[in-house]
């Protein structure tokens, strides 16, 4: 029976569509498979490659999440965060003055990853995500330093998986704050204001 070659916590590569991921449960001939970005799907296992030992290590090599202690205490860490917010002056100063506005005003920050690191290829869409959202933290706290009551996040379509993180990330971590999307004549469907 197929079930029995597949085990939790292995790694798969799917058959008929691009990349692969962990297998996270297995039931009625389907396996829940959580790819890279960190969401899970079902896939039948008749469609499921077992990565073999000598290609896992390097498969892992490109699927590592960060680790959620490690950031946190990279986060928290007040010389470490005086050293980013340095260097976050430096490389974007620029995008600040021609993006912030007077205190009260709008600040308008640009998400997309051109815009944020120009070399970036190579890179994965969860190591783009996570530069992303790391972004977006530091430029709430600049909004909130500021005494800016409106920031205006411009994310794109795409997917929608960076449009859900920063929805997730307000409620859970800036309750006092409101976020729905923006102005669509503006900004079409690719950008989500926060205000509080």
């Amino acid at each position: 029976m197929i079930t029995e070659s597949f085990k939790v916590g292995q790694l798969v590569r799917f058959l008929n569509d691009p990349g692969g991921g962990t297998i996270t449960s297995i039931q009625d001939g389907q396996a829940m498979v959580e790819d890279e970005s960190g969401f899970s799907f079902p896939h039948p296992l008749a469609e499921l490659v077992l990565v073999d030992a000598k290609n896992r290590e390097s498969y892992q090599y490109n699927f590592t999440h960060e680790d959620i202690e490690e950031r946190f205490q990279r986060n928290s860490n007040q010389k470490v965060l005086n050293k980013i917010n340095k260097d976050f002056k430096i490389l974007y100063k620029n995008e600040l003055a021609s993006s912030e506005k007077k205190r009260g005003e709008t600040m308008e920050v640009d998400l997309h990853i051109h815009h944020l690191l120009p070399q970036h290829q190579g890179m994965t869409n969860g190591e783009i995500i996570v530069v992303q959202l790391e972004h977006f933290e530091r430029m709430m706290r600049v909004a909130m330093k500021d005494k800016l009551r409106k920031i205006v996040f411009i994310h794109g379509v795409g997917q929608g998986v960076l449009k859900a993180e920063i929805r997730r990330l307000i409620k859970d971590y800036y309750p006092h704050c409101n976020a729905r999307d923006a102005a669509w004549h503006q900004y079409g469907q690719g950008a989500t204001i926060v205000e509080w």
